[in-house]
């Protein structure tokens, strides 16, 4: 049964490292015995089995190669080509230690900025970074 937003429930602050966390959990949601639920975290791995290595090229040229190229480097479309054709490609979070200081991202809100190592966010999602290039999509895609 679906927790409504004005249910009392909604006040319970668990602790995940608490031994009892599992039976506090089910009595704070309301499970019914024999119901199961479901916890979905983010994945933070890459599922589509490449291995990117450090970039051995200059990041301003990211942008001129074949989508095929991008894609066997490792980055990874964020989205479809927006009003412009431009597709923002994420790096591989392989590539943090290696993005030049002061470089051009872009990232998934579409703000410019300069990278600056350990102040730009190095989080990623499926392997890859929240930041990279926007790219004219190729007229196959």
């Amino acid at each position: 049964m679906p927790i409504q937003r004005d249910d009392p429930r909604f006040d319970v602050v668990l602790d995940a490292d608490a031994p009892d966390f599992a039976e506090r959990l089910v009595a704070a949601i309301g499970v019914e015995p024999g119901e199961t639920i479901e916890i979905v975290t983010p994945q933070f791995e890459r599922t589509d089995g490449l291995s990117p290595v450090a970039p051995d090229f200059d990041f301003s040229s990211l942008p001129s190669l074949p989508e095929a190229s991008i894609r066997a480097l490792g980055c990874m479309a964020w989205d479809e080509p927006d009003t412009e054709g431009q597709v923002l490609w994420l790096y591989p979070a392989e590539w943090y230690a290696h993005i030049p200081e002061g470089h051009m991202i872009v990232d998934i809100n579409g703000e410019l900025e300069r990278f600056q190592r350990g102040v730009t966010d190095d989080d990623m999602r499926f392997g890859v970074l929240a930041f990279g290039f926007l790219r004219k999509a190729d007229p196959s895609s």
